[in-house]
């Protein structure tokens, strides 16, 4: 009785000394993986090969928008381009914490947004900026066009903390023909263009292109 308990205890062990010595050879060779790197950096080249297009677009934007250590919500190179271009003063507006988890609704990115605000197929970009001690949020109608021209949608006072300005606004988008309620007609009725929905805590406020300017859903006439 006493020989048949030996063998069973040691069958794991002779498993776990297999285990180990695998690994150990594993160790000792040398790798070239982009994501196994166990003596040495994988070169460039490979991780050129095995990283996609999309990939590295996305790291690019993120890496762009990063500002001291802290990783902003990236914007689309396109628009990065844009706002150097066209408003090399302003900032990217930085959202406070208590803003992004009082998140009440899905948005894709709180920071800008991509539609067609003035009815035309042509991509049209809105993105909320820091200038002065103001937060601006700006619309790039037709970008990519010779009729390109920027437009400013709304002003909103901005938060002070720790002598930094801050956003407590999140952007997102109100697609075309989505059934909105007017509160001063007491009726419903569709949206003829995307809009630009900020939402401020819990009050969101529509604004639509109208008569060559952004004016709020409620005021329209």
């Amino acid at each position: 009785m006493q020989s048949n308990n030996l063998k069973l205890k040691l069958i794991p062990m002779k498993r776990y000394l297999l285990a180990i010595t695998g690994l150990l050879a594993l160790a000792s060779c040398g790798s070239n993986s982009a994501d196994g790197n166990y003596n040495r950096a994988a070169d460039d080249d490979l991780i050129e090969n095995q990283v996609d297009s999309d990939t590295k677009a996305s790291i690019d934007s993120v890496a762009r928008a990063a500002d001291e250590g802290a990783i902003l919500h990236p914007l689309p190179d396109t628009l990065t381009t844009l706002l150097q271009q066209r408003q090399p003063q302003a900032e990217v507006a930085v959202l406070t914490d208590q803003t992004m988890s009082n998140r009440t609704q899905q948005v894709d990115n709180p920071v800008y947004l991509r539609g067609n605000l003035n009815g035309n197929r042509t991509p049209d970009y809105a993105v909320q900026v820091l200038q002065n001690d103001s937060i601006h949020i700006l619309a790039f109608l037709d970008y990519g066009t010779p009729q390109a021209r920027e437009m400013k949608v709304a002003a909103y006072p901005s938060q002070l903390l720790n002598d930094r300005r801050y956003s407590n606004l999140q952007l997102k988008l109100a697609p075309q023909d989505s059934l909105v309620r007017n509160p001063r007609q007491q009726q419903f009725t569709n949206l003829k263009t995307d809009g630009v929905s900020v939402l401020d805590g819990n009050r969101t406020t529509l604004y639509l292109l109208q008569n060559n300017r952004f004016i709020p859903f409620d005021a329209q006439q």
